[in-house]
């Protein structure tokens, strides 16, 4: 009978031996309010990384405690460019260390780091940071940011200042470019011009008419009087048309090539005028 119980008493103690030395497994995602008073204690397992997230809207300055670096028992990695996340990992087992991370917007929280393999049957992969007395974590007002990392503000002047120079390049551009078009506009303009309108002169004396030209979109006729305006259309059917009256030039702006001046219905105060169209 002693016997008996002598190896049942080995069985469960070898039983309890190797469930205490089996490594942890991930226990459920662990939430910690930001700035509570003292360190929080986290469980962590031999070789398993176990990842710290802030808030939304925040990211990590900066991490301070644990052995860390080449060599060290703590492995702790921030990543390159400033996140929301940051993983510590145990190199060794039965260890344990202080582990204090500061946001950029001045706030912070502090962690009791143990290694648990053999003592714990769980350890926390997850450590969700919420703003401390926010409803659900969530902060009703957007935190404001008290530091930058470095690199980021200088690629940020870098982008700012590349901006400006882009500016005003893209602003010397088309200055030069609205020059060039106004000087080859003064070149061309001369060959766009057109006095060739044919017309009865004596009856153009007599109402007021002196000169009509064309620039290729508008029509110009020089006059002292203000008189109804009428354009002639290919079936011969005049119909009235739209013009500006200003010092003595009308400005009709369409190329005109038939029509008519007239003061009143009588035939007898009408200036026809005409224009060759082009056989191209």
């Amino acid at each position: 009978m002693k016997r008996a119980i002598t190896v049942l008493v080995t069985i469960m103690a070898a039983s309890y031996a190797f469930a205490a030395n089996k490594e942890p497994q991930p226990g459920d995602p662990k939430t910690v309010a930001m700035a509570t008073r003292g360190p929080v204690r986290i469980r962590a397992a031999f070789n398993q990384a176990t990842l710290i997230k802030l808030p939304e809207g925040q990211r990590v300055m900066n991490v301070f405690g644990a052995d860390k670096g080449e060599g060290g028992l703590w492995a702790v990695d921030a990543g390159k460019v400033p996140t929301r996340f940051v993983a510590v990992k145990p190199k060794a087992t039965g260890i344990h260390t202080t582990l204090h991370v500061i946001s950029n917007t001045g706030e912070e929280v502090s962690f009791f780091v143990q290694e648990v393999t053999g003592t714990d049957a769980q350890f926390d992969a997850e450590i969700d940071v919420t703003d401390g007395g926010k409803e659900d974590g969530v902060s009703t007002e957007a935190s404001t940011v008290k530091w930058v990392p470095a690199d980021e503000a200088i690629a940020c002047k870098k982008s700012s200042d590349a901006m400006k120079v882009d500016v005003a390049a893209v602003q010397r551009k088309a200055e030069e470019d609205a020059a060039t078009k106004v000087a080859q506009f003064e070149a061309n303009y001369p060959k766009n011009m057109f006095f060739g309108y044919q017309w009865d002169r004596k009856q153009a004396a007599r109402l007021g008419f002196e000169a009509a030209w064309s620039d290729g979109k508008f029509t110009y006729f020089k006059a002292k009087d203000v008189v109804a305006l009428y354009e002639i259309d290919g079936d011969g059917k005049p119909s009235l048309i739209e013009y500006s009256y200003d010092d003595g030039v009308y400005v009709a702006k369409k190329v005109l090539y038939d029509g008519y001046f007239a003061i009143g219905k009588k035939k007898a105060n009408r200036l026809l005028f005409h224009r060759e169209r082009s056989k191209a």
